[in-house]
């Protein structure tokens, strides 16, 4: 088990915030309790599908509380650790929801041509870690369903925010030009 590093119950605000231009951009998950405060690194499409299971989890909506707070963090402030992975439980009768964010296991990159000797060498090391968890960190944020709700919302807001989709190909197109391989390089976007 991951030792909890930080424990926010609850939290004053917990937002997503973003620094970057759109194809090199960074995403954070943000939290505040008086003057401690979390942020932590966490990849698009965990924001995206979190974004999305809490709004589905989240239904119907209740009235409007307002949007989400600004990211909290400020320029030069360092993150925290990578997420890996996201735990989410949801209490309707007292109103809150609870975020679990463990720290990303980073595994060496294994060598070699052999695929099973990788695969098998891969097992291992996950198992070696797994026996290790210790050494890995969690936070623990607790927010009001309003809040959760904000949060949801402002993470799709911030995912939309990116380089625009290809109709064809489905994948972003770079400002710079977009070959795509749905037109077999014969159009540019």
């Amino acid at each position: 088990m991951a030792i909890l590093e930080l424990d926010l119950d609850p939290v004053d605000a917990i937002t997503v915030g973003v620094e970057g231009e759109p194809g090199s951009r960074i995403f954070f998950l943000e939290g505040r309790q008086g003057s401690r405060q979390c942020t932590l690194l966490v990849e698009k499409i965990q924001l995206q599908e979190l974004g999305g299971q809490l709004l589905q989890l989240l239904e119907p909506p209740p009235l409007r509380s307002g949007p989400a707070p600004e990211p909290v963090t400020r320029p030069g402030d360092p993150p925290g650790w990578r997420v890996g992975n996201i735990q989410l439980s949801l209490d309707e009768d007292g109103g809150q929801c609870t975020l679990l964010l463990e720290e990303r296991r980073s595994l060496p990159l294994v060598e070699g041509d052999d695929q099973a000797a990788e695969l098998e060498e891969a097992v291992e090391l996950e198992e070696l870690a797994e026996d290790d968890d210790s050494e890995l960190r969690a936070a623990r944020l607790v927010a009001t369903i309003s809040q959760v709700r904000a949060l949801a919302e402002r993470a799709l807001q911030v995912i939309e925010g990116g380089r625009a989709i290809c109709p064809l190909c489905h994948l972003p197109i770079d400002p710079r030009g977009h070959v795509c391989p749905a037109s077999n390089g014969h159009h540019r976007a």
